[in-house]
């Protein structure tokens, strides 16, 4: 009986071609999975950019950090110090005239209790004429983080910032034993703002304060005249100087 040779794919031949087209699917089916998992990404970033509730809890935390900032400067303008110092975080740092004021209970509280209550600075004041602001920094703006952990903020001021004459006279003595001795002067800027989200008192605090100042004038009361003036920055940390910061920029 004769033998019928059958003619087909090697049984090497084949299973070779068989891995290959396994590997080729799973290549195709792994691909496709990630493209579908990428998709399905970024369809979950447009459904929560565009969600409703989430656009209602920023707005509302946005209202919340203005009226933050209108708390911040009535108190400023009040003279109310203790009030100012507690609406800023633990960690927070304040940066003022070429100094960083690191730590609420250390340097913040040392600025606002002891350098601007002695100089009599963060009351609100008027432009002096012909320093006022630009429409572009008249403009405020807020910004909060789309986890609602931080936020940033620009708001534009206009105060009165001073310090004590630094003399030993019996003049100046009597002055400040008066509550005068203090030289003060017309400021304008910019207040750059960082936030942070008080987890434990559920709304906010503020982390960093930096006061961008843009113009000082000397500005009286009452004179239709201002000249621009030069203060000097912050030379002199702290303990040497007391009222001092703990940085210098």
């Amino acid at each position: 009986m004769m033998n019928i040779l059958k003619i087909g794919t090697p049984r090497t031949a084949q299973t070779t071609d068989n891995s290959r087209r396994s590997f080729i699917w799973k290549l195709g089916a792994g691909a496709s999975a990630a493209l579908v998992s990428t998709a399905a990404m970024a369809q979950a970033a447009t459904r929560a950019a565009g969600d409703p509730l989430l656009r209602a809890a920023v707005h509302q935390d946005e209202k919340l950090l203005r009226r933050l900032h209108r708390s911040f400067e009535q108190a400023m303008d009040q003279g109310l110090h203790e009030a100012v110092i507690g609406m800023f975080a633990d960690d927070a740092e304040v940066v003022f005239n070429g100094g960083v004021f690191s730590q609420r209970n250390q340097g913040v509280s040392r600025l606002f209790r002891e350098r601007f209550a002695a100089g009599k600075s963060g009351r609100r004041m008027q432009p002096a004429p012909g320093f006022e602001l630009s429409a572009e920094q008249e403009r405020d703006s807020v910004e909060v983080s789309a986890d609602q952990r931080s936020a940033q903020a620009l708001f534009p001021y206009s105060i009165q910032v001073g310090m004590p004459f630094q003399t030993e006279s019996s003049l100046a003595a009597m002055a400040r034993m008066h509550g005068e001795g203090v030289r003060t002067w017309w400021e304008g800027g910019v207040y750059r703002v960082r936030y942070a989200r008080d987890v434990a008192g559920g709304g906010w605090k503020i982390s960093r304060l930096e006061y961008d100042t843009l113009s000082r004038a000397d500005y009286r009361p009452g004179k239709s005249y201002a000249r621009p003036i030069t203060v000097a920055p912050l030379a002199m940390r702290f303990p040497q100087d007391q009222h001092g910061p703990d940085g210098l920029i």
